[in-house]
């Protein structure tokens, strides 16, 4: 009995140190970035060089590549992507390379769901392009970043060892942003701040001051409030009428004061001083 009780111990022992956490070669790692409206983000895992050659020997060059390790690489995207002009769907993808010297394809594929490169099929490709590979400081550990940001695009950058490949994709983040008005209008709820925000989106992001100027003016017919007045003070600025601009800002000026808005004041009063000081 006392030879089974501690056969019995022994292995519940064993079993705690095969449970126990530990450090992993290739660890997981995720990069999310907004670009424009649109949430992309990248779930791959990262081995390391450790002293090996990558790219011709460790990844061999001619077959396909799970652009890291363990599982495929995932991209997910909350708005459609534009891949050189190959439209990817929101979703969640896998990214494979077909890496080669000094060139790389690189594939989006629908099959999310694979382990590796064993159930790769090249029918379910829905992105493909053929991209000149750069010469980069040594990383020891493979990275994908999100890179050369814009309202309208982004570059996945992949380095490893003193290999890069940039990967470039572009939104359409305006008619995303015209979408949301419509359909923020379309609730009808606190019109006078969605006609605040449309306006200041035409003005400021389309440099369209006529479309601004409209929503400015529905909005101030809805409810006056300090930051319609005072956009509406920018636009005249802008458009060179200095004398109805300062006059248009004082009346936003005194509503901030009034409605207690004291950050609001503040710059509304030092962006009339310097209108002033121009006159």
């Amino acid at each position: 009995m006392k030879k089974l009780i501690y056969l019995f111990a022994a292995s519940l022992l064993a079993g705690t140190s095969i449970a126990q956490d530990l450090p992993q070669p290739s660890p997981l790692s995720k990069v999310e970035q907004t670009v424009g409206l649109t949430k992309v983000s990248i779930e791959y895992s990262r081995p390391s060089a450790k002293d090996r050659v990558v790219f011709g020997d460790l990844v061999p060059y001619g077959e396909v590549w799970r652009f890291g390790a363990n599982s495929c690489t995932k991209l997910t995207s909350t708005t459609d992507l534009n891949f050189s002009g190959q439209i990817l769907k929101a979703g969640t993808y896998a990214i494979f390379a077909i890496p080669s010297k000094g060139a790389w394809k690189v594939v989006i594929n629908s099959d999310a769901a694979q382990s590796g490169t064993s159930s790769y099929d090249a029918a379910k490709n829905l992105v493909s392009l053929d991209l000149k590979t750069q010469e980069n400081p040594f990383t020891e550990t493979f990275t994908i970043n999100i890179s050369n940001l814009t309202n309208y695009g982004a570059n996945i950058s992949v380095m490893w060892e003193k290999t890069r490949v940039e990967i470039p994709f572009t939104v359409d983040t305006d008619k995303i942003a015209e979408e949301n008005i419509v359909a923020a209008f379309a609730k009808g709820e606190e019109l006078e701040k969605v006609y605040y925000k449309a306006a200041n989106y035409y003005s400021k992001s389309l440099n369209n001051d006529t479309k601004a100027l409209d929503y400015v003016a529905k909005g101030l017919a809805i409810k006056e409030t300090f930051n319609l007045y005072f956009l509406k003070a920018q636009i005249q600025f802008k458009q060179g009428d200095t004398k109805s601009a300062i006059e248009t800002g004082e009346k936003a000026y005194k509503m901030a004061i009034d409605s207690d808005s004291k950050g609001w004041a503040e710059f509304i009063k030092e962006t009339l001083d310097e209108w002033k000081a121009k006159k």
